[in-house]
């Protein structure tokens, strides 16, 4: 068979040489696209893939911290009630473990149907009434006073009470003699300096016009119409009495007092409403009251009626040298009123306890 090829098959030759070198071509970039798209598929998957994990994970988180946060709200709810069962129970706990308070004990007593010749007893009951009933021969001199459990106890003229606060309306008339001037201020600077500071004292002196010790009696006179006689004083229009002032008997204020009892002078006229008028005002109110005086007055039971009004607070009332016994009925009266005692002393009784001074 010859090599040589005709003209035209040579041609035909020709024609498909190129054909076949270009396949081979064609399929060479072919197969590069394809893994280039492969490749990129598998990273996109890839990519959507570990979104798919994330987007999974963080729904799963999720779902796992839900229940979490309910509870937390369920809590929040529940706390103010179980705050509220917690301070009951420590409530509870607390009264449970709180001593029970004490049975006040109350003793009524009609003291007119006592037949008293020489009787001296107490009764204490804590933070409650005192029963307290003293006998000087065939006087039969009555007193009640009051318990306080931690109050101070006083005693004037050998009349005992128990507070804190003590007012004393002292009798600074004309009328006091000398030897009765002697042994009230004996007696008054004697109690006084037994007092501490946990003593609250007022000294509220009178005649007709009431004062507070220190001032002169002169002056304080000025403030007050006599009404046309000794029993009947009554302060100026326009005027009104000052109100006493609490004082702690600290040892300078009781060197006070002393220097005021001795000192002051007797003045015009005995009028009780105006020192009562005086003590009462105060706030706080008296615990006691100490009425001295040696007169009757005009118009004792404007006094009378006035003490009964405030019961509570304990009048003791000494009778210092009254003229008669009649004289003395409404100071007994008070001091019956209000559970106090009531004292009487004769001027032959005051000259004896003033010669042993």
């Amino acid at each position: 068979m010859s090599d040589e090829y005709t003209e035209e098959e040579l041609e035909t030759l020709q024609e498909e040489e190129p054909r076949s070198s270009v396949l081979p071509q064609r399929r060479t970039k072919f197969d590069k696209w394809m893994l280039v798209s492969w490749g990129i598929s598998v990273a996109v998957a890839g990519v959507i893939l570990a979104l798919a994990m994330v987007i999974v994970i963080f729904i799963k988180d999720a779902e796992e911290e839900d229940p979490g946060f309910e509870l937390a709200v369920d809590q929040i709810q529940e706390d103010p009630e179980e705050q509220q069962k917690k301070i009951q129970e420590q409530q509870l706990e607390k009264s449970s473990s709180t001593t029970a308070p004490r049975t006040a004990i109350t003793v009524n007593t009609d003291i007119a149907d006592i037949n008293v010749e020489s009787i001296d007893f107490n009764v204490s009951v804590d933070k409650g009434d005192v029963g307290e009933i003293s006998g000087a021969g065939a006087t039969g001199n009555i007193g009640l006073g009051m318990d306080l459990g931690s109050m101070n106890m006083v005693s004037f003229f050998g009349m005992k009470s128990k507070g804190n606060r003590f007012a004393f309306l002292i009798d600074y008339s004309a009328s006091m003699g000398a030897n009765q001037l002697k042994v009230m201020k004996h007696e008054l600077v004697k109690t006084l300096n037994t007092f501490n500071r946990d003593v609250q004292v007022a000294l509220i002196f009178f005649s007709g016009p009431a004062f507070i010790a220190g001032t002169n009696p002169r002056e304080a006179a000025q403030h007050w119409d006599k009404n046309g006689g000794a029993h009947n004083f009554t302060p100026k229009k326009g005027w009104r009495p000052p109100i006493p002032k609490w004082r702690a008997c600290s040892p300078g204020i009781k060197a006070g007092f002393e220097k005021h009892v001795r000192g002051t002078p007797v003045s015009f006229g005995t009028d009780w409403r105006n020192p009562f008028n005086m003590a009462y005002s105060m706030s706080p109110a008296p615990q006691v009251i100490y009425f001295m005086t040696d007169g009757a007055t005009g118009n004792p039971q404007a006094t009378v009626d006035k003490v009964k009004k405030r019961n509570k607070i304990q009048v003791n009332s000494i009778a210092f040298g009254i003229p008669n016994a009649k004289a003395e009925e409404p100071m007994k009266e008070m001091a019956k009123a209000t559970r106090g005692t009531f004292k009487s002393y004769s001027k032959a009784e005051i000259n004896n306890m003033a010669a042993k001074l």
